[in-house]
């Protein structure tokens, strides 16, 4: 496949932006700042002329419409050295702007990324993303917001690169579905974010920690791709996720697991399975947690920043795939969730105070022998029609790759699940002849 082609790049504004103002930062947001971007990409099939139709330029004004609303995004981080060996971040909103690329990829079609040849994801889509391989604290000079169009043979790819610090995936959603809205002629959107960052009133903010940003012999959030591995789509849809929910908790005597403790459950089986280890290896599984709804008042829905929290599951692998294993992993998993009261919450927020971690290792709760799943199939992003239609497929970009690493996204049936996983070229070729694992799953990724 050719490579992408930079057609122009701009600087995005906000029209109104009138002074600027600073948004101090939550242990929620400062323990991304060694982390990378995050970097999720809409696929649209459409075979117009971008230039042609204007499209272009109807989508920048469209973004700094939106901009008006999420103003912190053309700011930049600011990072303060203080006198007692310590350092504080915040967002300062100075109206720097956000990075627009218009890009061409004259012989990648649509299909090429849909329905990749062997089933693996085609290397190339990493190009259609802008600040691969920028860190979080790199925001104090990098725009805190990238979004890439590239035109395909027949269609159209969005690559929204977004600094961790400001938001999570719940408000990538939000300001996505927000330029959607703008794009299609209004005025105003819908929900208004909410930017006042949430602090026990016992804290004392910026918050300070003793710490330097740069991490020392880090794990590389580009790792994964640094060392090719492939990554491969697997799909689920309504009606196998269903049966999958229904037999986990058959098999654990219970009616509370979710539909996506069965899907994870059953793709972390697999995957040991796949990995051919002895019984009584402890594995491990990575989720995020959202905590806007646990807290006591609960954060509003429109809580706009990092609000989310891991979670580690942890089993021996012969426990795991044994006789009723899919029941027991999901009891697990709902048993672990359930712990994060607001107690929990508001403990484990004091104590980073006290003795503050950032996500630049895995070292501490991943191995070779964990899951880390990223993104959620909650998020709402096939209606985001920014005048092309609605999205045909949903793909990550490099940022934060590792092996062990996987996104899951909503499919495009209403009610399935893909799953992007990022593993050695072994683990996936188990995985995808397991028929144990693919009585439930199918490569299927197209529309």
């Amino acid at each position: 496949m050719s490579s992408i082609q930079i057609l122009s790049t701009s600087t995005i504004h906000a029209p109104n932006h009138l002074n600027d103002h600073t948004i101090d930062l939550t242990p929620w947001d400062l323990q991304f700042l060694p982390f990378g971007y995050n970097q999720t990409g809409l696929l649209y099939h459409n075979p117009f002329d971008l230039d042609a139709t204007n499209q272009i330029q109807h989508f920048k004004n469209s973004l700094s419409s939106t901009l008006d609303f999420f103003h912190l995004f053309t700011g930049r981080l600011e990072i303060k050295q203080h006198e007692d060996n310590t350092i504080s971040c915040s967002i300062k909103c100075n109206n720097k702007g956000a990075l627009f690329v218009h890009a061409l990829a004259k012989n990648i079609s649509v299909s090429d990324i849909l329905k990749p040849t062997n089933f693996h994801l085609p290397p190339i889509h990493h190009s259609l993303f802008s600040l691969n391989g920028v860190k979080n604290y790199e925001g104090t000079s990098q725009p805190l917001l990238a979004i890439q169009v590239t035109k395909l043979v027949d269609g159209v790819f969005v690559g929204f690169t977004l600094n961790h610090v400001v938001g999570d995936g719940k408000s990538f959603c939000h300001f996505s579905n927000s330029l959607a809205e703008i794009s299609k002629g209004c005025h105003k959107i819908s929900k208004l974010p909410i930017y006042e960052r949430w602090f026990p009133i016992d804290i004392e903010y910026p918050i300070r920690f003793p710490f330097t940003i740069e991490p020392q012999n880090s794990y590389s959030h580009n790792e994964g791709i640094k060392l090719n591995l492939p990554e491969r789509l697997f799909h689920f849809t309504k009606e196998n996720i269903a049966k999958l929910k229904f037999k986990a908790n058959l098999e654990a005597g219970a009616k509370k697991l979710s539909s996506l403790q069965a899907v994870f459950t059953h793709i972390w089986r697999s995957f040991v399975r796949s990995r051919k280890l002895d019984k009584q290896t402890e594995v491990s599984f990575v989720l995020d947690i959202g905590v806007r709804p646990r807290l006591i008042p609960p954060l509003h829905e429109d809580y706009f920043g990092n609000a989310v929290i891991d979670c580690v599951v942890t089993m021996q692998a012969g426990e795991l795939l044994e006789d009723g294993g899919l029941g027991k992993g999901a009891l697990k998993m709902n048993k672990m969730i359930a712990l994060h009261s607001n107690e929990k919450l508001k403990s484990g927020y004091r104590n980073w105070l006290v003795t503050p971690s950032f996500i630049v290792t895995p070292d501490d709760v991943v191995n070779n022998n964990s899951l880390v799943i990223g993104s959620s199939p909650w998020f709402d992003v096939f209606v985001n029609d920014f005048g092309w239609g609605k999205p045909v497929g949903v793909r990550s970009g490099s940022s934060n790759k590792r092996s062990g690493k996987v996104y899951v996204y909503a499919g495009v049936e209403e009610g399935s699940m893909d799953l992007e996983v990022c593993l050695p070229n072994e683990n996936l070729e188990a995985i995808g002849n397991d028929p144990e694992f693919m009585d439930y799953a199918s490569n299927y990724c197209g529309f």
